[in-house]
Formats: structure tokens, sequence, C-alpha cells
């Protein structure tokens, strides 16, 4: 009969490829640097997917809407890839971009 060794917090743990669990929502994994337990830190950074929509924007802004509504891909966390990070050490984790492939 083989015994199972159970986490110490009895929650399952993402070492192995946790950058394809990334999402914009704080994720529960180990640091792969420190091996801490614990949900990651976010930064959200303008990214592609920011710049298209200004882009966008800035298209329907001359012919429909107002320019006044160009900022907000720049200021609203829904256009902003996340960059997650060890709550512990700080170490980067990995990047959920909105358009692309995560890293």
């Amino acid at each position: 009969m083989r015994r199972f060794q159970i986490s110490a917090s009895h929650t399952p743990s993402m070492l192995v490829n946790a950058k394809k669990y990334l999402s914009d929502r704080p994720q529960l994994l180990d640091c792969p640097r420190c091996k801490n337990h614990g949900e990651t830190e976010l930064r959200f950074v303008n990214g592609f997917f920011t710049y298209v929509s200004f882009f966008v924007l800035l298209i329907f802004g001359i012919t429909i809407l107002p320019l006044f509504f160009l900022w907000v891909p720049f200021c609203v966390e829904t256009f902003k890839d996340a960059e997650h990070y060890c709550p512990s050490c700080r170490a980067w984790i990995g990047t959920y971009r909105r358009l692309g492939k995560s890293t």
C-alpha cells in the first residue's frame, strides 16, 4: 500500500507549467523560486491589447465618439496585461496577456 503526501495547506498546488493557468486574477500556486504556497500578487501593465484598443477608439473617435474616451485603455485594468509575482520573494512568475501568448 502506497502512502500519499498531503500538502500542509490541504489544497492542491501547481508547480509544473503554472504559466498556462494564469489569468487576470490572483492564482494559488507554488513559487518556482522559493517554493512558497500562496496567491500571486498582480501588477497591471500596458500591453498589446491596450494599444490596439487605443487605436480602435482613435478611429471611432474621429468618426463617431468624442476623443475624450482615448484615455480609457490606459487607466482601466480590463485592457491591461497582468504580471504575476510571488508574494514572499517577489519573483516574477509569469504574465497573462490579453492578446498573444502568455509568458
